[in-house]
């Protein structure tokens, strides 16, 4: 477009000089000074109309730039979000189900519930809606909690404390008729234990043992007022071992075990880390 302009100017410029040319010639080949400013101005501007133009083709050219790096970019973009669509389709189809036989075959063929299984899935596909298969935990939850509902009157030693009100036992755990407690599954437990004496000035020690062998023991003995006394053990235990609390084999106690809406003897245990 530049170089058409160029042209016009230039013939424009010749036809300038041919007619002050003939102009010259019919006044015997002489340019008045009046006819040369003409010239001079008519020159001047040709050449600012003919810059102006170029100035006009140079901000065309930088706009068409400027549009189509915006299409580039537009394209660039819808390119992206193409490629992250097609990225989640594989992973709703990793999603389904692996065994066809999930869904249920039928002979009968008036029986719609493959099809209608089927046209279920599908239609969750176009929802948005991703079939997921949630693992299963890999850890067991076991806690049990239970107390006396009376009181244990004079227990001699070696005698197991049965704990026969449940209110907690979840895995099945805890045998409120015996007072033990047989581990439903591998792993790492915590049990507490509380016990009350009913009178001022009785003493009693209480174990705990893992498989009938000793593995803790507290102390309780109030001189001048109800006494009280709790104990902790974290023990491993293997699937069908037993935990249960007993009084001392041989330090024999004095008193009775207190347990009423007042105050509970109680016994306790969970998993924190079972298998």
């Amino acid at each position: 477009m530049a170089g058409l302009y160029c042209t016009t100017l230039s013939i424009l410029y010749c036809i300038c000089i041919i007619g002050m040319a003939n102009g010259a010639e019919i006044r015997k080949d002489t340019i008045s000074v009046e006819e040369f400013t003409e010239m001079k101005k008519m020159m001047t501007n040709l050449l600012e109309k003919y810059q102006a133009q170029e100035r006009r083709i140079a901000d065309f050219e930088f706009e068409i730039q400027t549009l189509k790096s915006k299409d580039k970019i537009e394209n660039y973009s819808t390119e992206i979000m193409m490629e992250k669509e097609k990225s989640e389709i594989p992973k709703t189809k990793r999603d389904l189900p692996q065994d066809i036989s999930s869904f249920r075959t039928s002979n009968d063929p008036n029986d719609n519930t493959n099809e209608n299984q089927m046209t279920q899935h599908d239609s969750n596909l176009h929802n948005g809606k991703e079939v997921r298969i949630v693992p299963h935990p890999t850890e067991s939850v076991v806690a049990f909690y239970a107390y006396m509902s009376s009181n244990e009157n004079s227990p001699g030693t070696h005698h197991t404390l049965i704990y026969d009100h449940e209110m907690t036992n979840v895995g099945n755990g805890y045998n409120k008729h015996s007072g033990i407690f047989t581990a439903p599954v591998e792993g790492v437990y915590v049990f507490s234990w509380t016990i009350f004496m009913n009178q001022p000035g009785e003493y009693m020690s209480i174990e705990i043992t893992l498989n009938s062998q000793p593995v803790g023991a507290s102390f309780v003995h109030g001189v001048n007022d109800y006494a009280t006394v709790s104990g902790n053990a974290v023990l491993y235990m293997q699937k069908d071992d037993v935990v249960f609390t007993r009084t001392h084999t041989t330090y024999v106690p004095h008193g009775s075990i207190r347990s009423d809406t007042i105050m509970r003897s109680a016994f306790s245990g969970w998993c924190i880390s079972c298998h």
